[in-house]
């Protein structure tokens, strides 16, 4: 083949796509950091997939329309870094291409250097041994290999093997790769998709297993004070004598909060609040037949009402600056919205909210002036994008952590300029250092420390201490790290795999060696046994 349209180049993405979900898992587990973040297979899929539903309809023969809609797709569906690169490496590429109805290898090799391009402009300071090198070095040898009387065909093969030898010299790059003894992820999911490309070229196309298919609707959604469904049912139990209330309940409490059930003779009435009201529905019907069922989503109800009692107490006027932030666990969630955030968007480590999610988000404000609080460096790129497509005046705030949020919400005052915002948060958050303590979720060594999978790691700013027997210890030493002449406050919000008896001890040992003023807080966050504050 010497020339693709639009409807061929179409079948390639499908292809590219399944055999990145088929891979996102394989991809997820070559995290580096041993904690429970590993999800740039997920982000990636994710992407390609919102981005492939925008064309997946459209019988348009124009290779240029095919990839100018689909590079949009994938610029609302970005998540996380990964994502968001590749969704910049397609704006460029269909740039290129945009006037063009087919494409010759080398147009399709000029359109990748624009993408190239694209792709390194996206990161501040671009890293090598990343994504971005493979995509680079496919261009550079893709550029001395074809001319414009190669096929289509040799291209993607080339580009597949090029993909896939860059990727394997990453560790050569990056030394912690090569301490983990892993390629790069980003790496290795664009030359999964590359190869899927390439197999559809030959007629071999990449079906979806479908066990493997994610669910995009989990994660990112706007939260306004509760979380998820409000899920409500009577049931007729099938054997109320031996029915045991108490196993009921915690069966329940695994799947969400706020939890109130009533046994009445031969029924029992249950009101939960879940952000997987199937599977509450799953767990009660063996223990009878439902009479009435009523689920409501919290998730838009609380918005819808924030929203309308904004325009109903202002009009149309807005407030003068509204504050979106990322966060998880709902003692934080609380915490930040009483310190004046306007939009949470339920987000953290393991679930990164899309460019869309933001966009939504901004859209429902009145406000023409907004602060983003990213609140993670997996998300921080996806709210950049999110805020340049915006007519209003957006600005994010690059926090990192939630502790980073919640120090910049304290001196965050929505009758300042953005500018002064800007100026005021950011310095407070340089100010604010945050311990991390969570179960490693592999063995190995990574910057000269061995870490054990199942024992807990001490975090500090980032970086792993070393791991421990024991969540309370591994705070403690987080602590001796981090706690210098010129701390003076520790907050320890504890998460709902820790208590407050934890806490406790980690903030008795801290009072004994240490002069300075020591909060516990209930942060209820799932991934973290503990996150700590230290200003």
């Amino acid at each position: 083949m010497k020339r693709i349209n639009g409807q061929d180049f179409k079948k390639l993405l499908k292809s590219g796509m399944n055999a990145l979900i088929n891979n996102r898992l394989r991809i997820d587990s070559l995290n580096v950091f041993p904690v429970p973040d590993g999800d740039t297979g997920s982000n990636m899929s994710s992407t390609v997939e919102y981005a492939y539903k925008q064309i997946q309809n459209d019988n348009n023969y124009s290779i240029g329309e095919i990839l100018t809609k689909f590079a949009k797709g994938m610029l609302l569906g970005a998540r996380g870094n990964s994502g968001v690169i590749l969704s910049q490496f397609f704006k460029g590429f269909s740039i290129y291409l945009k006037n063009k109805k087919t494409a010759n290898a080398f147009d399709l090799v000029e359109a990748l250097n624009l993408a190239k391009k694209y792709a390194y402009k996206t990161v501040y300071e671009p890293v090598e041994g990343t994504i971005l090198t493979v995509i680079r070095l496919i261009y550079e040898n893709l550029s001395k290999s074809i001319t414009v009387s190669s096929t289509i065909e040799e291209t993607l093969q080339l580009a597949h093997q090029y993909a896939f030898e860059a990727t394997k010299y990453t560790p050569e790059l990056l030394a912690v790769l090569k301490e983990v003894g892993v390629v790069d992820s980003g790496g290795e999911g664009l030359t999964i998709f590359i190869e899927g490309m390439y197999q559809a070229l030959i007629n071999k196309s990449i079906k979806l297993k479908k066990e493997k298919k994610i669910n995009n609707n989990l994660i990112g959604e706007d939260y306004n004070g509760e979380f998820g469904y409000c899920t409500e049912f009577i049931l007729s139990l099938l054997k109320p004598k031996s029915f045991k209330k108490n196993n009921f309940e915690k069966e329940l409490l695994k799947l969400g909060k706020s939890l109130v059930a009533i046994k009445d003779n031969e029924i029992v009435k249950v009101h939960i609040h879940s952000l997987k009201p199937g599977e509450v529905l799953t767990k009660s019907i063996k223990y009878g037949e439902f009479k009435n069922i009523k689920i409501d989503n919290m998730t838009i109800q609380a918005n819808e009402s924030n929203y309308s009692k904004e325009k109903k107490e202002n009009g149309n006027k807005s407030k003068d600056i509204v504050v979106i932030s990322c966060n998880t666990g709902q003692g934080i969630i609380k915490e930040m919205k009483e310190l004046g955030a306007s939009f949470i968007i339920e987000a953290g480590q393991t679930s990164n909210p899309s460019a869309k999610d933001f966009i939504e988000s901004m859209n429902k404000i009145l406000a023409n002036k907004i602060i983003i609080l990213p609140n993670n460096k997996n998300i921080i790129l996806a709210a950049q994008q999110a805020a340049q497509t915006s007519s209003k005046d957006v600005i994010v705030i690059p926090t990192k952590t939630q502790m980073e949020g919640i120090s910049a919400m304290l001196n965050f005052d929505s009758k300042n300029s953005l500018e002064d915002n800007r100026e005021e948060m950011e310095e407070a958050i340089t100010s604010v250092k945050t311990g991390e303590v969570t179960k490693a979720t592999k063995t190995i060594k990574i910057n000269g420390v061995n870490v054990e999978e199942n024992k807990y790691l001490a975090i500090a700013e980032g970086k792993i201490i070393n791991s421990y027997s024991s969540k309370t210890l591994a705070a403690i030493e987080t602590s001796k790290k981090l706690i210098d002449e010129n701390t003076e406050i520790v907050t320890i919000y504890y998460g709902n795999n820790a208590t407050e008896i934890d806490a406790n001890e980690i903030a008795s040992y801290i009072e004994t060696h240490y002069d300075v003023e020591i909060e516990i807080k209930y942060g209820d966050q799932k991934v973290y046994n503990f996150l700590i504050s230290y200003e």
